[in-house]
């Protein structure tokens, strides 16, 4: 090896990003359900979250030039 330092890269958000968001918007939506875990509470989070991703993704192919299909 050269001894370079290697990098590394992520797509999208990292598995420390969305734990963290996740946890937030939990907290949030728990909050606006009367601080109780519904299941509205935790799909409304994990939905939250994934296009989160997804818009990070989007960003991260369009700033590679990466051409998608519609």
């Amino acid at each position: 090896m050269n001894g370079a330092a290697t990098a590394t890269r992520s797509f999208g958000l990292s598995e420390e990003e969305i734990r963290n968001r996740l946890a937030e918007e939990l907290i949030r939506a728990m909050r606006v359900e009367g601080e109780r875990p519904t299941v509205h509470a935790i799909a409304h989070g994990i939905a939250r979250i994934l296009h989160e991703d997804h818009l990070r993704m989007l960003d991260q192919l369009d700033r590679a030039r990466v051409p998608l299909r519609d």
